[in-house]
C-alpha cells in the first residue's frame, strides 16, 4: 500500500478495470482465445432527467489514458501476490508472463464529445483481442458515463437560463458536493455542457477556464457587523465585489450591501441571494438599487442566484416568477446528476471472430454486428438516425446519402418505418479514433472548442426536443439490413439453432 493515490490518467494504468476483467483475460489466455478478436459496444438504453437526449463526455480523458495504457513490474508483482480464499495464486505465471511488455492493439470509433446521442445508438465501438477489449471496459463506462451525465444537465440547466432570450451565465459551484475528489472530471463535464465558468480553481488551472466566485456567510460572521464584512471584501477585492446579503437578514443585507457601496465608493458588481424566497429577494434588491437612481456605484449591479438549483428552479424563477437574475450558479444539482445520479451506459459484445452477436432478453435484446450511426440533417435541423453497420461506410459520401436509406424505428412514435432520400444531407457520428493501439484523430480537448461544439449540435436540435418536462422522442432506427439480420438473429435463437 502507498500513501499517493496514482493519477490515472498519466500512469495509464490497466488496473482502471474490475478483477473479473483480469480473471477473465487468465482464462481466455489460457484456453487460447486471448487473440480472438470481437467488438463491443457502449451504448445506453434511456435518457437522463426525462429528456430527449445525451451529451457526449469523457473522450478526451479516456483516449489519454489509453495512450499511456502498460503494465509496470510493480503490476505484475501484485498480480503475483494476490491469492484465491483457499490460499493459491489466482495468476497463473504463464499469464503473468504473456501480460509484461503487451501493448494495445484496439481499433475505436466514438462519438465526440459534445455530440448528441440518443437511445440504444452506439457511443464507443472497439474492436480487437478479447481480453484488451474488455480490460477497457470499466475505463470507458466511468468517463462516459459519468461525465456524459453531467454534461447533459449543464446543457439543460444552460437552456433553462437563456429561455426568455437573454443570455445568462450558469456557473458550476459544486465542488464541495462532488463525488469525486477535486471534481475534476465534474467541472470538466460542465463546462462542455454550457457552464461558463466554476469555482473549483484547480479544475480551472488544470483545464484553462473561467473561474468565478464571491463569498461566503463565513467571511460576514468574521465581522461584528454586516456592514463592515461588505466593506471590507469591497477593499480586499475591487474588481471583484459581488456581496452575499442573505446571512442574517436578508433586507437588511441589501441595505447594508448598498451603505458598504457607498462608504467604500466602488462600484457594486452584484448581489448573491442563496437561501429563501429567491424570486422575492431578486425584486426586493432590484427596487433598491433602482431607488439610488443614477448614482454610478450602482449602475451595473447583476443578481446572482444559487441555492440547490436545477433546470425546473431556473424555468420558473426566470419564466414564471419573472425574477430579476443576471447570473444562475448551481452546485449540489449539477454535479451529482442529483435527479439521474446513474446514466446506465453499459458495455456488450456485438461481434465475435466475424460473427454478429446478440443478447437476447425482455426490453434489453442488442443490436448485433459492429455498428456506427447515420444522421440526417433537414433544413439545419437534426431530422432523424439511422443505426447501421460499420462497414457499410459508402452510404454517407461528401456529406450526403449515396442511395435510399429505409429505416425501422426502435420506438413506434414516429410509426413502423421511414425511408430518407438519396442525397439528403447526412453524416457519420461515430469517428474513428484509435487503430492498432495508436491514435489516428486525436480528440479535441480544448474545453471552449468542445463547449462551442455542444452549443452548435443543440441548436441543430429543434425545440420540441429540447423542452424540460414531456419532450417530443427523438427518431433512431435500423437500416433495413441490419433490421433484418437482428430479426434473423432473434428467430434463430427462439428456434435453438
Amino acid at each position: 500500500m502507498t500513501n499517493t493515490r496514482p493519477n490515472i490518467l498519466a500512469t495509464g494504468t490497466p488496473f482502471f478495470c474490475d478483477l473479473y476483467h483480469l480473471t477473465m483475460a487468465q482464462a481466455w489466455f489460457l484456453d487460447g482465445k486471448a487473440d480472438e478478436i470481437k467488438t463491443s459496444e457502449a451504448f445506453f438504453r434511456k435518457n437522463p432527467f426525462g429528456g430527449s437526449y445525451l451529451m457526449c463526455a469523457g473522450l478526451g480523458e479516456f483516449v489519454q489514458w489509453l495512450e499511456n495504457w502498460h503494465f509496470e513490474k510493480e503490476d505484475i508483482d501484485y498480480l503475483r501476490q494476490e491469492k484465491n480464499a483457499d490460499g493459491s495464486a489466482r495468476f497463473d505465471e504463464r499469464f503473468l508472463k504473456f501480460l509484461d511488455g503487451q501493448k494495445l492493439q484496439l481499433d475505436i470509433a466514438a462519438v465526440p464529445e459534445g455530440e448528441l446521442v440518443f437511445p440504444n445508438e452506439p457511443v464507443y465501438s472497439i474492436t480487437g483481442p478479447t481480453w484488451q477489449v474488455d480490460l477497457v471496459e470499466a475505463a470507458l463506462l466511468n468517463a462516459f458515463n459519468s461525465q456524459s451525465l453531467v454534461a447533459t444537465k449543464a446543457s439543460r440547466m444552460a437552456y433553462a437560463a437563456s429561455l426568455d432570450g437573454k443570455q445568462r451565465p450558469l456557473l458550476e459551484f459544486g465542488l464541495r458536493r462532488g463525488h469525486e475528489m477535486g471534481g475534476f472530471s465534474e467541472t470538466r463535464a460542465a463546462f462542455i455542457g454550457g457552464a461558463t465558468g466554476t469555482s473549483n480553481t484547480a479544475a480551472a488551472k488544470h483545464y484553462g477556464i473561467p473561474d468565478s466566485g464571491t463569498m461566503a456567510h463565513s467571511f460576514v460572521m468574521s465581522y461584528e457587523k454586516e456592514v463592515d464584512a461588505f466593506k471590507a471584501f469591497m477593499r480586499g477585492n475591487p474588481g471583484n465585489t459581488t456581496l452575499l446579503v442573505d446571512t442574517y437578514d436578508t433586507r437588511e443585507g441589501i441595505k447594508h450591501a448598498i451603505e458598504a457601496t457607498k462608504e467604500v465608493g466602488l462600484p457594486l458588481m452584484g448581489m448573491r441571494v442563496d437561501s429563501g424566497d429567491l424570486a422575492y429577494w431578486a425584486k426586493e434588491a432590484r427596487k433598491m438599487i433602482d431607488a439610488e437612481g443614477n448614482n454610478p456605484l450602482f449602475a451595473n449591479v447583476k443578481m446572482v442566484a444559487s441555492n440547490d438549483l436545477d433546470e425546473y428552479l431556473i424555468e420558473n424563477l426566470l419564466m414564471v416568477q419573472k425574477a430579476p437574475y443576471d447570473v444562475l450558479a448551481a452546485g449540489t444539482k449539477l454535479v451529482t446528476a442529483y435527479d439521474t445520479p446513474a446514466l446506465g451506459g453499459v458495455f456488450k459484445t456485438k461481434q465475435y471472430m466475424g460473427r454478429p452477436c446478440i443478447k437476447i432478453a425482455e426490453g434489453k435484446t442488442t443490436i448485433p454486428g459492429a455498428t456506427n450511426v447515420v444522421r440526417i440533417v433537414r433544413n439545419g435541423k437534426f431530422e432523424g438516425d439511422i443505426i447501421c453497420k460499420a462497414d457499410e461506410t459508402d452510404l454517407v459520401q461528401n456529406d450526403k446519402l449515396t442511395r435510399d436509406a429505409t429505416s425501422y424505428t426502435l420506438n413506434s412514435i414516429n410509426g413502423l418505418k421511414q425511408t430518407f432520400k438519396q442525397g439528403e444531407q447526412a453524416y457519420m457520428v461515430l469517428q474513428p479514433v484509435m487503430q492498432n493501439g495508436k491514435v489516428i484523430n486525436p480528440p479535441e480537448l480544448n474545453l471552449q472548442k468542445l463547449q462551442q461544439r455542444g452549443k452548435e449540435n443543440l441548436a441543430r436540435l429543434d425545440l420540441a426536443y429540447k423542452r424540460l418536462a414531456n419532450p417530443h422522442i427523438y427518431g433512431v432506427g435500423l437500416e433495413t439490413n441490419l433490421y433484418h439480420t437482428r430479426q434473423m438473429l432473434i428467430l434463430n435463437a427462439q428456434l435453438g439453432r
